[in-house]
């Protein structure tokens, strides 16, 4: 291909014969429910059966294009177009998701297409764009466009809950020389935020509090919550909560259930934690007896009520934004327990954090029993391929935006050069309504356009990346 025209043809053709198998193979992987269950080091399916199963029907998808696939162990599993002695450009994508939750408008693993949109758990976060890139090393075999460089997707099947998905593969693996992780936004992502999980136990068996669950994962805020109490007369409480609570009479006393918005734990705009808003009515109306039970739920109200950690006294901001906590909240055998999810700046001081945790579940009677940190990751924006992937994403979509920071998460911090790439896009609003439509909430969905476009400029970023690193084995 001798012209940018050409392959602007090229790449039209192809995605004129390929869209209808994409949108199948996307399908096909969100109906698999691949909510990652407890870790089982060992085990041949090591994330659960939904992850192995939805593994599995990736290793079909690569087979299928003849590439040369290797499973690392079930945490997940490479396709690879071609090696090269001279190193990698890898793809880094994930087939696990967070749990559905409650609310959706149309069961979550029945996919459909609608008004543009393919929708489904997993739609957006992130298997849609796992196929983006399995269909770009297709391109690639398709039209035998050379490379100097080899050509990988990795697919991984714990991003969601710990990242041993990718640590396992470096453990086993060289990491790529450039690596791309299409899952955030255009135009390129140079830091991510480091995440800290905290766990949080304190004695509730004091008073009248039988049970109290609100939210299951670290990242997802909790959409609903729900309690059990002895002892409270079910119309007193209707009386005293606000009509969006509900009253449930049960044989062992009542159920008073709480709704908020859900939404990812990194991007708290517009979300409503139900758990932080049930401890805070059932202290405020009098419902909860006990001193240790009222202390351990103002913890959850008075430290978790600020998505910005200013109750934890871990307020921060920098170039990569506002810090920010979320908690999911269980009681078991008379003990509650919070799960906290923590994003702190590129320049936050780790070890500070830690220290300010301890001291603010020391007040209210509550512990730290456990923290699993990931550290920030950072690209500098004058890196020679992260400005031209920027410039190309920035002139393919017909955009003038930065590269940002971000609270999310992704593959990127574990390698040693890479960037979160798409294919989302900052500057185009969502049609849904606040907590609806997005990754981590009900009704998710995948604007298709922004696939399409997506795989126009991996195709093209596979090309500079290429030329880039081959300038600069020459200069070295």
């Amino acid at each position: 291909m001798k012209s940018s025209q050409e392959l602007d043809w090229h790449i039209s053709q192809f995605l004129e014969a390929n869209q209808e198998a994409m949108i199948e193979d996307a399908k096909g992987l969100i109906r698999i429910n691949s909510v990652g269950l407890a870790y089982n080091p060992g085990s041949s399916q090591p994330f659960g059966e939904g992850c192995s199963s939805v593994l599995d029907e990736a290793i079909r998808l690569m087979q299928r294009e003849k590439l040369d696939v290797t499973d690392f162990d079930g945490y997940g599993v490479k396709g690879e177009l071609a090696a090269s002695e001279r190193g990698s450009i890898g793809f880094f994508a994930h087939l696990d998701v967070v749990p559905e939750g409650g609310d959706w408008s149309f069961p979550p693993y029945e996919p459909f297409v609608r008004d543009g949109y393919l929708f489904g758990r997993g739609a957006m976060d992130n298997k849609a764009a796992a196929v983006a890139a399995l269909y770009v090393l297709k391109f690639f075999a398709d039209s035998k466009l050379p490379l100097g460089h080899g050509l990988y997707l990795f697919l991984g099947c714990n991003e969601e809950n710990g990242m041993r998905d990718i640590r396992h593969f470096l453990s086993r693996h060289e990491p790529p020389q450039f690596g791309i992780v299409p899952d955030a936004y255009f135009p390129l992502c140079f830091a991510e935020k480091g995440m800290l999980r905290a766990d949080f136990e304190g004695e509730v068996a004091d008073g009248n509090l039988l049970a109290f669950n609100g939210g299951t994962e670290y990242n997802v805020v909790p959409a609903a919550a729900s309690a059990i109490l002895r002892d409270v007369d079910p119309e007193h409480a209707r009386q005293v909560l606000p009509g969006s609570f509900t009253v449930e009479a049960l044989p062992e006393g009542i159920r008073i259930t709480a709704s908020g918005k859900a939404g990812h734990a990194a991007f708290p705009e517009g979300t409503d934690n139900a758990a932080v808003k049930l401890a805070a009515a059932l202290a405020a109306h009098g419902l909860v007896r006990g001193s240790r039970t009222l202390r351990a739920l103002a913890f959850v109200q008075e430290c978790f009520a600020s998505p910005y950690g200013h109750g934890l006294g871990i307020a921060f901001r920098d170039m990569s934004g506002e810090a920010t906590v979320n908690a999911a909240v269980r009681m078991e055998n008379g003990r509650l327990r919070l799960l906290c999810d923590i994003r702190y700046g590129v320049t936050q001081e780790k070890s500070g954090i830690q220290q300010l945790l301890e001291e603010a579940a020391a007040r209210y009677g509550m512990r730290l029993t456990r923290t699993e940190d990931s550290p920030p990751h950072y690209i500098a924006p004058d890196d020679p391929i992260a400005a031209a992937l920027c410039d190309l994403a920035n002139r393919e979509l017909g955009t003038n935006q930065p590269p940002y920071a971000m609270g999310g998460i992704t593959h990127a911090r574990w390698l040693p050069r890479a960037a979160a790439f798409g294919p989302l896009r900052r500057d185009k609003p969502s049609p849904f309504p606040a907590g609806r439509g997005g990754g981590h909430q009900p009704d998710e969905a995948m604007y298709l356009e922004a696939i399409w476009e997506a795989f126009q400029i991996y195709v093209k970023a596979v090309l500079v990346i290429d030329k880039l690193l081959s300038e600069e084995k020459e200069q070295n």
